[in-house]
């Protein structure tokens, strides 16, 4: 008898200890969760939307992780028509955002479509500098404050970043 209990005692004590090796290891993090990334609280796709009497225009801001997307959409006879759309990478540090802008495309007149541009056309410098008046890189923040997210981009270059004339402000959607 006292054989018997050893080896149940020994097969009980091995059944726990895989019990206890399957639970840590169904708890180990294998890169899928996000719990172990840091919140960052501009992620995510926030919305600007303005309105006049010739009709609206509505921005929309996509963050990942290490991208962003502007589209600008407006309205046409109360359709809304996708008039330009800007995509690129980022980096942060101390909080000041360096973006890359690495694509976009501006709506072809005559086809109705969005016609696209990277880096290695021609056109690229020309149409970022005299279309868009934008850099191919620049310094901004991302300022979160409850479900507003103000965009500040550094436009005169003097290195402050004033929320009141180069900010603005976006609506989490």
């Amino acid at each position: 008898m006292f054989i018997q209990r050893q080896n149940l005692t020994k097969w009980l004590t091995m059944a726990l200890l895989i019990c206890l090796m399957c639970g840590v290891s169904s708890c180990r993090s294998d890169g899928d969760d996000d719990d172990n990334e840091p919140f960052l609280p501009y992620i995510g796709t926030w919305e600007r939307i303005e309105s006049s009497e010739e009709g609206s225009i509505s921005l929309e801001l996509l963050i990942t992780q290490s991208a962003f997307a502007v589209s600008w959409s407006m309205t046409l006879d109360d359709e809304w028509i996708d008039m330009m759309l800007i995509e690129g990478t980022y980096s942060e540090s101390n909080n000041v955002f360096l973006l890359t802008v690495i694509r976009f495309g501006i709506l072809d007149e005559d086809t109705f479509e969005l016609v696209f541009y990277t880096p290695d056309d021609i056109e690229w410098d020309q149409i970022l500098d005299e279309e868009l008046e934008i850099e191919d890189h620049f310094e901004a923040k991302f300022i979160v404050t409850g479900n507003e997210l103000n965009l500040i981009i550094d436009a005169n270059g003097d290195g402050i970043f004033d929320p009141i004339e180069e900010g603005e402000t976006f609506t989490k959607k």
